[in-house]
């Protein structure tokens, strides 16, 4: 029998959803550098500093989610939402995550074709943003990692470190290097004249958020076949750029369906796309939760999907890894290009992150890198 000691504590007082809505928002406008960084982040905010819920807890619940697909950021956003406010708390916590990189990406998706992303200013403070976002997956890999290993008794350090280990390995190796955005930013292609209907764009995205087992890029594959394939309405190269510019946004790298909505059918298209790609990460918290948080009390469950949260934390981190390694040697083809400098800087930055205790951080080292790039690009 689990005893007194061993149960999650008391939930805090019950949140209504408009201040979830808006705790979410100032989150999400916040979320830069991708779901490493994001899940790192929501640990910290709401587990440690709000006390909404347990680590060990957040962990179960993050095991679990892996298991289903979708973006894990924005599910356990959901799930928090719903443990502060009930259902309606998790779709305002939802909506209000996503909330502001969809505005920001409606707005890239408007100016896609119009700005020159080859244009040296433009391209340099993409790149330089890049090598910022990896200052920020590798200190959300050491929040994620030390709670771990702190909480690891001496002779069961060794099985966590097997653990992560083997999650990198793992990732490193099904790691699709042919989907990932290292093929440079070409310039803005014009979307087929013929457009979409927002039902068929809203079908096309409700089946991209349903095979994202293990991240966006997973969603890339059939993505690419229907918007870039024979009768597609954009170039495989656009979609590539979609997931660029999605990643140096405060989102969900998902909300590339965002620009892949627009491309096919303008605003409309884009709404559709991304309320088809978001939708089953809502439903599963929505629909589930009571499930869910039945199986990360049981005792028995809770062993299982205490290694299953050590797995995910290594998935992320090995994820994160790839990133990095990604930025530091994948991306020399991109107009603007640090060379050998590049792993010199994303040190120097990392450095800065893990000592620096400054509040949003991480937004300003993001925009401060965007102005130096674009100056470099503009003087190179």
């Amino acid at each position: 029998m689990e005893t007194a000691s061993a149960r999650e504590p008391d939930s805090p007082p019950r949140g209504h959803p408009a201040a979830i809505f808006l705790d979410f928002l100032r989150f999400g406008a916040t979320a830069f550098g991708g779901p490493a960084v994001q899940i790192a982040e929501l640990s910290s905010e709401f587990a440690d500093r709000r006390g909404w819920l347990t680590r060990e807890r957040f962990r179960r619940a993050l095991a679990v989610y892996q298991l289903l697909p979708g973006p894990e950021a924005h599910e356990m956003c959901c799930y928090l939402g719903t443990v502060r406010g009930g259902r309606l708390g998790g779709i305002a916590a939802g909506l209000g995550f996503m909330l502001p990189g969809l505005v920001l990406m409606l707005a890239a998706s408007a100016l896609y074709g119009v700005l020159d992303l080859r244009s040296p200013p433009v391209a340099g403070a993409m790149a330089a943003m890049q090598i910022a976002a990896c200052a920020l997956i590798v200190r959300a890999a050491v929040r994620l990692v030390a709670p771990l290993w702190r909480a690891a008794p001496g002779t069961g350090k060794a099985p966590i470190a097997a653990v992560i280990a083997a999650s990198i390995a793992t990732i490193a190796l099904l790691s699709p290097g042919a989907t990932a955005p290292a093929e440079g930013i070409a310039a803005g292609a014009p979307a087929s004249e013929h457009t979409r209907g927002a039902g068929e764009l809203f079908g096309h995205g409700l089946v991209a958020g349903l095979v994202t087992f293990g991240g966006a890029y997973t969603a890339l594959p059939y993505v690419s076949s229907v918007a870039a394939g024979e009768g597609g309405w954009m170039t495989q190269q656009a979609c590539l750029d979609g997931i660029a510019i999605a990643s140096v946004l405060p989102a969900p790298l998902v909300i590339f369906g965002t620009f892949v909505g627009h491309q096919g059918g303008g605003v409309p298209g884009a709404l559709a796309f991304t309320a088809g790609i978001f939708l089953p990460a809502f439903g599963f918290t929505f629909i589930g939760f009571g499930f869910f948080e039945r199986l990360v009390s049981w005792p028995p469950a809770r062993r299982t999907l205490n290694l299953l949260g050590a797995i995910a934390v290594g998935l992320i981190v090995g994820a994160a890894f790839g990133f990095v390694l990604e930025t530091a040697g994948g991306w020399s083809r991109r107009p603007v290009f640090f060379g050998d400098m590049t792993l010199v800087l994303i040190a120097a930055a990392v450095a800065a992150m893990l000592r620096t205790k400054v509040p949003y951080a991480a937004p300003v080292l993001v925009a401060t890198a965007g102005a130096a790039g674009a100056i470099y690009g503009a003087l190179a």
